[in-house]
């Protein structure tokens, strides 16, 4: 494992949009990083991607890209059901591991990455983008700085529209991706209900498939995963909450797609809303204040360098700029040390949020009623 201040050598398995969008410009960004690869599918796009970005080595032979004399490290940006076999294998020989969420198309696939992970002593980051949000930054703040107080129940609400036609995708086909929005975008909120709250001790579940898809590009049939689902969670503090996601809304924003959170507790109530197009803010009312709640201005610490006023850039800069999330890792991997971050988004909490995510499946398969979570 690396333990010298030399440049990272960075790998990338996967040219898809997310890639050339969120991994290359964050790692290129990154003063003691190095892309030395990349590997996908299809030669042509491979190929176009890596002279695009100066990459100056690409394959689409997994077992040759993940060469230990080459990379330090690897991004694992490819279908779920892939996740598992390239894990295992980039951590067998070595590599520290950033791999997308959700990490496996099981739980025990994703207990067997966390495993590997522990015993090699691998440094590994699942990205939970969302967590490193101003908004969400500041509402962990104020719950931790005692604003809500004891906290009763928090909503969460993540509208999206990607699902609305019925074209195939391989994020609803159940044998690529395990789940549909449920993995998508239900693991992104159970991590950060965790992260704000606690643990969740029940869940219950339920979900439905309003679009009825296409078959897939060969003319063969499969099953069709959730493209809605509303979770009901208990934390062990005695809160409950509510997250719900949806990819069948129309938002009308300019990404299509608003993220609302509502909490309240003894000491105060929160609101946090992204609209993901010019609104990132959060208001706040103490109890026993009147009058509507108030805007509470996002600390400049918080921002950091990333711009404010449209909420696309400020997503970019959080990464690029300001080195969140993939910075946070290169720097670890770099120093030889594990993730520091509070309820670090590694390995062993992608496991952890596959295992909710599996019971939150077989609530929904049942009577959505609550399971225990423990």
């Amino acid at each position: 494992m690396t333990t010298s201040h030399s440049p990272v050598r960075v790998g990338i398995l996967g040219t898809s949009w997310w890639a050339d969008s969120m991994y290359l410009p964050a790692l290129t960004a990154h003063p003691d990083v190095e892309i030395v690869g990349l590997c996908g599918r299809t030669p042509a796009k491979a190929e176009a991607l890596a002279a695009e970005w100066n990459v100056p080595w690409w394959t689409v032979d997994s077992d040759e890209f993940l060469d230990p004399e080459r990379l330090d490290a690897v991004i694992i940006a490819t279908s779920n059901d892939s996740h598992e076999p390239l894990t295992l294998l980039a951590i067998e020989r070595g590599l520290h591991v950033l791999c997308e969420k959700p990490i496996a198309t099981s739980v025990a696939a994703a207990h067997a990455m966390a495993d590997a992970a522990a015993l090699s002593g691998a440094t590994t980051l699942v990205p939970f983008t969302y967590r490193y949000m101003p908004n969400f930054q500041y509402v962990k703040r104020l719950i931790d700085t005692g604003f809500v107080g004891q906290p009763f129940h928090l909503n969460m609400r993540y509208f999206t529209g990607f699902a609305r036609d019925a074209e195939y995708s391989w994020r609803f086909d159940t044998e690529l991706a395990g789940s549909g929005v449920l993995g998508d975008l239900g693991s992104h909120w159970l991590h950060v209900a965790r992260w704000l709250l606690g643990e969740v001790t029940e869940i219950g579940c339920i979900s439905s498939t309003f679009v009825n898809r296409e078959l897939r590009p060969d003319g063969t049939d499969y099953d069709r995963s959730e493209d809605s689902a509303q979770m009901t969670v208990r934390f062990e503090n005695g809160a409950y909450g509510t997250l719900q996601v949806s990819a069948v809304c129309w938002e009308g924003t300019d990404f299509g797609q608003t993220h609302h959170l509502d909490l309240h507790g003894t000491n105060g109530t929160l609101y946090s809303l992204n609209d993901w197009s010019t609104v990132q803010e959060v208001r706040g009312l103490a109890a026993g204040s009147t009058g509507p709640t108030r805007v509470m201005p996002i600390p400049d610490d918080i921002w950091g360098e990333a711009r404010r006023d449209r909420v696309h850039d400020t997503y970019r800069d959080v990464f690029r700029v300001n080195r969140a999330m993939i910075g946070e890792w290169a720097d670890a991997v770099r120093d030889g040390v594990p993730i520091s971050s509070e309820l670090a988004p590694d390995l062993a909490e992608g496991a952890r949020v596959q295992h909710l995510l599996e019971l939150a499946a077989k609530s929904a398969a049942t009577d959505g009623r609550l399971l225990d979570a423990r």
